[in-house]
């Protein structure tokens, strides 16, 4: 028997550039094999003709470790600034959540005009393009957290409280990237020149987090941009669990509203210029 044309699912595809969060959640729903298939290509080409493939999500942090624990230690600062961790341990509690951040910034920044061609030809929800690209760094993420907690281990300061914290961190690290990501991949379809300017973003924003110092280190007068820095409170948490120290949960409070303002006005720019973007590439 052939199917009724009542028994079919309507799509309605219409250019209303101010959908709800609602709208958007429910084609996010529709297209959910779409997102699964753009997340694994995504990882299948991040890898390609590599020689050593996803070694390299643990080689980074762990090279960046190491070269900045030598030079902090050559200095005579090391001590005043690893909060009595092992050097490799507190740079490595930055850099892992820090790369999967920077990467996914970078990547989301050029999505849409990699996608091109495939955008111009058949209607899908837009966003799920940027939103792939950053849910496939979580693979990376995962990896190199996972080394982090071997480390940790090994070193005698690993804890169970990582597997309670960890998916809350990453929940936040993830929504302010989703936010900060779809901003710039709107704007890098119009201007192309955007690119370029990520890296020194993420550069200049690594200076602006205590990836390698510690929030106690930054002056009072200064200390508000650690409460509105998301990663700030992901990096601090990490830390403080390695000490079983106090959990900054007020900076996380704080880091959290920042993140959930970031996201949603994300959402809102990007649905706005949704179908300018598809005119611009």
């Amino acid at each position: 028997m052939g199917t009724r044309v009542e028994d079919l699912e309507i799509t309605e595809i219409h250019a209303n550039a101010h959908e709800s969060l609602r709208h958007v959640l429910i084609d996010l729903w529709r297209y959910r094999e779409l997102f699964l298939a753009f997340v694994v290509r995504d990882l299948k080409v991040r890898y390609k003709q590599t020689l050593l493939g996803v070694a390299w999500v643990i080689i980074v942090p762990l090279l960046m470790s190491g070269v900045i624990t030598v030079i902090m230690s050559k200095v005579g600062q090391n001590h005043q600034v690893k909060q009595d961790l092992p050097g490799m341990l507190f740079y490595l509690a930055a850099f892992v959540p820090w790369q999967c951040f920077a990467s996914g910034l970078s990547q989301a920044a050029s999505c849409l005009e990699s996608s091109s061609g495939l955008i111009s030809k058949i209607y899908f929800p837009r966003i799920i393009v940027p939103l792939s690209v950053l849910c496939a760094t979580v693979i990376d993420f995962l990896i190199g957290w996972t080394f982090f907690n071997v480390l940790a281990a090994f070193l005698g300061y690993w804890t169970w409280k990582f597997l309670v914290f960890t998916p809350v961190l990453l929940s936040l690290q993830l929504a302010t990237a989703l936010g900060a990501g779809v901003v710039l991949a709107a704007l890098n379809a119009q201007f192309r020149d955007i690119r370029y300017v990520v890296p020194f973003l993420t550069q200049f924003g690594m200076f602006l987090t205590p990836v390698l110092y510690t929030a106690t280190m930054v002056p009072k007068w200064l200390i508000w941009g650690v409460w509105i820095n998301p990663m700030a409170g992901v990096i601090e948490a990490y830390r403080a669990l390695l000490i079983n120290d106090y959990v900054p949960y007020r900076m996380l409070a704080a880091n959290t509203v920042t993140a959930m303002i970031l996201l949603l006005f994300g959402i809102w720019f990007f649905q706005r210029r949704v179908q300018r973007i598809i005119d611009f590439l």
